[in-house]
């Protein structure tokens, strides 16, 4: 069974415009796993799910909207994405939700119901929702505690007499400084020393 290959970006506004030019199997950077995700981007990312785009008054508009980016059950329009490309959805929504904190109900505990019946059905709109991996900014990183990708040495070599970029740069300050491997258990402790005229004997100094 493939798994979802969600894109690396940095915003979902602009992965939004390049879906919609119908550019969904060239996205540059793409990847399943967090650590593979970060591998790739070379930065921190963080998994995102988030709706963005116009709304639609019905679901039939949204699905017209986006054919060839969502599943689309309708008998005439079918469609079933690839398994690794199922990183786009629609949500619905409630409209009233959209314009700030809705007003609070209270139970009115009346007739055997615990909650007041609706005046009138709920207005919803649609609206696509992306999922995908965020690359996070150097202040996020930071805000969050988290290390930078990488080590200062290898973003060294990595410039290679090249100007570093500035997240580079803050990685390089923010960087802890961290072994290249874990240290080695010491071969005897520190009242131990080998015999001199045979090293491989290791001797109590008391």
């Amino acid at each position: 069974m493939s798994l979802i290959a969600y894109p690396i970006a940095s915003d979902a506004y602009d992965m939004l415009a390049f879906l919609k030019a119908g550019h969904k199997e060239s996205w540059p950077q793409r990847a399943v796993r967090e650590k593979e995700a970060e591998a790739r981007a070379e930065a921190r990312v963080t998994f995102v799910t988030q709706a963005v785009g116009p709304l639609y008054e019905s679901r039939d508009e949204a699905l017209n909207a986006y054919k060839g980016l969502v599943e689309d059950d309708r008998k005439d329009h079918a469609f079933t994405p690839a398994a690794e490309d199922r990183f786009c959805t629609l949500v619905c929504r409630p409209r009233d939700a959209l314009r700030g904190k809705p007003k609070a109900i209270k139970p009115v505990f009346s007739e055997g119901e615990r909650w007041p019946k609706a005046k009138a059905p709920i207005a919803t709109v649609w609206q696509l929702s992306l999922s995908y991996w965020k690359i996070m900014t150097v202040a996020q990183v930071k805000a969050a505690g988290l290390a930078p990708v990488g080590q200062a040495r290898h973003l060294r070599k990595k410039a290679n007499g090249k100007d570093l970029t500035p997240e580079e740069i803050a990685a390089l300050s923010q960087s802890p400084l961290l072994a290249a491997r874990p240290q080695k258990a010491l071969d005897f402790g520190l009242f131990d020393f080998p015999l001199p005229e045979n090293p491989a004997i290791i001797i109590a100094d008391e």
